[in-house]
């Protein structure tokens, strides 16, 4: 009888033990899933975060971006194993005034013209509510050309060779790298990409709180996996972008881009240095951009700053950024403006933080 009782309670013990088990369990899995749900909603609720901080950014507001693109050629290419473009972009506008206006720079050396020195090529492109203004080349004495009241805007882009001066300096961010030279506006693809046509395949905290999430997204014939970093020392801004490329025959189609993050003395996070490198389905092997992003916000920018009948745009810059133009002047000729250099910002190793 003894014997029968002892292995009844043994039983109800086990039954027990296995009631709590399967209960801490069911509260473990619970806790996990809760956990994953905040997660993927951080992740989510970032992006969107990214979106509105865009609009409001980019309502009203003047950008001066100057950096490096740096281009590795396979020596069947018959050229030089690598070319180094030294950029500028110039970017403005304001909502309120139906303004937008966009330039693209070069510098020209010695080694690629037959003159003895450095000079400024530019695109620009200027839109005022139904003005649309174009013009390319050095500094000259040539004021822009004016669309026609018949041509579509589009059209107009494309037969004034300005395309390349298209850039959304938060849009881009997060799109494979080869985009950024991309002549089609990207605005619009961080929630395209991110919130319509990817799938998100994982989401995780790592090291100091960060987040990183993976996704499936295709477009087109494009196929690649993403994988995205979202700091908390940011509000988890993206501060990492890694295309892997799914396309069977263009297996090196890869990108990265590093974004650092700087506040605005409006208070704002703003991108501040942002690199990026891609491989290439033809031409060059890979490519290297490295770019630093100056900004005016608020009152920094005076009203007048918007002028739609400036001769010469890009001089509305110089006062905000301490920066002065080629021109071309009469007498004389041309007038060389402020010499290049790479910023300090864009010398120092990413992988180091600033002293």
């Amino acid at each position: 009888m003894n014997n029968v009782l002892s292995l009844r309670h043994s039983l109800l013990m086990i039954i027990i033990a296995s009631a709590l088990f399967r209960a801490d369990a069911s509260f473990a899995d619970d806790s996990r899933r809760k956990e994953q749900s905040k997660i993927e909603g951080t992740v989510y609720a970032s992006i969107a975060d990214l979106t509105v901080l865009r609009d409001e950014v980019l309502s009203r507001y003047a950008l001066m971006i100057t950096g490096e693109r740096q281009r590795a050629f396979v020596e069947s290419a018959n050229r030089p194993p690598l070319q180094i473009d030294r950029q500028y972009r110039l970017l403005a506008a304001s909502k309120k005034d139906d303004f937008l206006y966009q330039a693209f720079g070069r510098v020209i050396g010695p080694e690629q013209s037959s003159r003895t020195f450095d000079f400024q090529y530019w695109a620009e492109y200027l839109k005022c509510s139904n003005v649309h203004k174009a013009r390319v080349g050095p500094a000259a004495l040539r004021g822009y050309s004016i669309k026609p009241d018949n041509l579509p805007a589009k059209k107009f882009v494309e037969q004034a060779g300005v395309g390349a001066t298209r850039f959304d300096p938060f849009d881009e961010l997060v799109a494979h790298v080869l985009f950024w030279s991309n002549a089609e506006k990207q605005k619009g693809w961080i929630e395209y990409i991110f919130l319509h046509s990817s799938e998100l395949i994982s989401a995780e905290r790592i090291t100091q709180g960060d987040i990183k999430s993976k996704w499936r997204w295709k477009h087109h014939s494009l196929d690649f996996e993403i994988e995205l970093i979202q700091s908390k020392a940011v509000n988890f801004m993206p501060t990492k972008v890694k295309y892997t490329s799914k396309i069977p025959n263009m297996p090196g189609l890869f990108s990265e881009a590093t974004i650092t993050w700087k506040k605005h003395r409006t208070g704002k996070l703003l991108p501040h240095v942002v690199r990026g490198a891609t491989g290439a389905p033809f031409g060059p092997t890979q490519q290297h951009e490295h770019l630093l992003f100056e900004w005016r916000l608020g009152d920094e920018i005076d009203d007048d700053f918007f002028d739609n009948t400036s001769a010469d745009f890009r001089l509305q810059f110089t006062p905000l950024f301490e920066f002065y133009f080629d021109t071309y002047q009469k007498p004389g000729g041309l007038v060389t403006g402020t010499p290049w250099e790479l910023p300090e910002e864009l010398t120092r190793d990413p992988d180091k933080p600033a002293a």
